[in-house]
């Protein structure tokens, strides 16, 4: 999970100046007290498929979820436009996808979405992020 992240803020942080997403906060585990614009990576479900018989052949599924803050709904709602558009050059789909071995840690993955818009509640349940969702399937 953590590779994927890694990944996803090296793509779209990495060397450009300014940031292609300023302020972009990417973590390898389900952030339940994001500050976006946030994208967080955690396991799926169901989060492994066998391949063949045996353990050592699993796929594992992650969610990777993007959130905008809902404060200045209309710059978040272009913000996720951009991310969800594969054209993007702020898309998290051609992030994922820059390399699609994670740097020789897995030998494949695959990336389905993204998801509609959705609210996703903070963790408080006093206010809301919006957001989308990717599929992404690795094999080991």
């Amino acid at each position: 999970m953590q590779a994927l992240s890694d990944q996803i803020q090296a793509s779209l942080c990495g060397t450009a100046t300014p940031p292609l997403i300023e302020d972009l906060q990417t973590t390898g585990f389900m952030n339940i007290d994001p500050t976006p614009p946030s994208i967080d990576v955690y396991p799926g479900d169901p989060s492994q498929d066998a391949l063949t018989f045996g353990t050592q052949n699993n796929e594992f599924s992650f969610v990777v979820r993007a959130r905008v803050t809902t404060a200045d709904h209309e710059a978040g709602q272009k913000l996720l436009l951009s991310m969800m558009d594969p054209g993007s050059t702020t898309s998290v789909a051609r992030a994922i996808k820059s390399d699609k071995t994670l740097g020789s840690k897995v030998s494949a993955l695959s990336v389905a979405g993204p998801s509609g818009f959705g609210i996703f509640n903070d963790r408080n349940g006093e206010g809301s992020y919006l957001g989308c969702t990717w599929t992404v399937r690795v094999m080991p």
